[in-house]
């Protein structure tokens, strides 16, 4: 009855693991995804700031491109890379949170076996 348990124990505990080990992943995912759009904002932001006032700014919408103030299109970039930046801190956030899960199951794990080394040495 026991033994039945144990592997029903150690069964929930590994696709725990595996679930949050690949949680981690998709997170990392994620944040590398935000680092890569704030630097290419950044990059354009540079680029447009650098450029003649007088210059022909288009703003793409859709299938379409609309003509915008060089001001305006600066902001918008300095936005987006502002918001890339919030979004790596809370997945950063995110990630330490599950580190943490996956050591606990992975803890819990350890004890698993540990007993079961312990009760199979008794028996």
């Amino acid at each position: 009855m026991a033994d039945v348990e144990l592997k029903k124990a150690f069964t929930e505990l590994k696709s725990k693991t595996t679930e949050t080990a690949s949680r981690i992943k998709a997170v990392d995912t994620q944040v590398e995804q935000c680092k890569n759009r704030g630097k290419h904002a950044e990059l354009t932001y540079a680029e447009i700031e650098n450029a003649p006032s007088d210059t022909k700014l288009y703003e793409s919408v859709g299938r379409m491109f609309v003509l915008e103030t060089q001001d305006t299109i600066l902001e918008q970039l300095k936005d987006k890379a502002m918001k890339s930046r919030e979004q790596i801190q809370a997945l950063e956030q995110q990630k330490v949170y599950l580190s943490k899960n996956l050591k606990e199951s992975e803890q819990a794990l350890r004890e698993l076996v540990e007993s079961k080394k312990s009760s199979v040495k008794a028996s």
